[in-house]
């Protein structure tokens, strides 16, 4: 027979479960930006933002022609206080622009209700502010394209080379005029079947932009990332969040390319 005090230590357990559980759904759920429109009390219009991705904030004040007046961010973590979801902003820093931050000795807690694109925040009742006074704001999430990540070109598989000796390679990719290379001087390849480990990196690059690249074999290290080169092969690519694409320039030459994105 369970006693009182199991019954009761169970029924705790579930409904820290529950809490929990609803804490990790809102927080996907939130991901993206946020926006409401404000005016101050010199009758000026001003913009909030935030972006959540994971447990991370980003907040904003724009001004006139989304001039950033303030910018904050740091962590979010969501729980329950009594009957009500809180939304706890701590680990802040703050400043003037993001390359301008400063720790923020406080934390802040709003009360908050997350009805599909709509999130109402009631904030500034934890506790007395000077520079704030309690609102109660309603962020609609703003209709943005995908956020600019970084494009990693994973490796290159050579399948076929047009090289027969020990032979070099040098690697451009762009996006958006944005360009990288990759050559390790010195490193030769002497044989077929070889997969080459890349690690190039391109930033502020978005799913559906196109990638191009050109890619240069040469048995002379000094030439490969040259015009001199003996064998060249351009290419494109559509970015996707994972991808590969096998591409045959010439009859004995054959090589995929495999990247991600994040």
């Amino acid at each position: 027979m369970y006693t009182k005090p199991l019954l009761l230590s169970f029924a705790v357990a579930a409904t820290l479960f529950s809490f929990v559980a609803k804490g990790a759904d809102d927080l996907e759920a939130l991901t993206g930006k946020w926006s409401v429109k404000k005016v101050n009390a010199q009758g000026q219009d001003f913009t909030q933002t935030i972006a959540i991705k994971k447990d991370k904030f980003i907040f904003q004040i724009l001004g006139a022609e989304n001039q950033v007046a303030l910018h904050a961010e740091g962590d979010l973590k969501l729980d329950k206080l009594g009957p009500f979801n809180a939304a706890h902003f701590v680990n802040i820093r703050a400043g003037g622009s993001a390359s301008d931050l400063q720790d923020v000795d406080d934390q802040y807690v709003s009360i908050y209700r997350l009805e599909g694109d709509t999130w109402t925040m009631a904030s500034g009742f934890d506790k007395e502010r000077e520079q704030q006074k309690p609102s109660l704001d309603v962020y609609r999430r703003l209709k943005t394209a995908m956020e600019p990540a970084t494009l990693v070109i994973d490796e290159i598989e050579m399948a076929d080379t047009p090289q027969s000796a020990t032979w070099f390679l040098c690697l451009e990719a762009k996006v958006q005029g944005v360009s990288r290379t990759y050559h390790l001087e010195g490193k030769g390849y002497d044989k077929k079947q070889v997969t080459i480990p890349v690690g190039l990196e391109l930033p502020q690059v978005q799913a559906g932009q196109t990638c191009t690249f050109k890619l240069q074999l040469d048995d002379v290290d000094e030439d490969v990332c040259t015009e001199e080169v003996d064998n060249r092969s351009k290419g494109e690519f559509t970015v996707s969040e994972k991808g590969t694409q096998t591409y045959k320039p010439e009859d004995n030459w054959r090589y995929t390319i495999r990247w991600h994105l994040k």
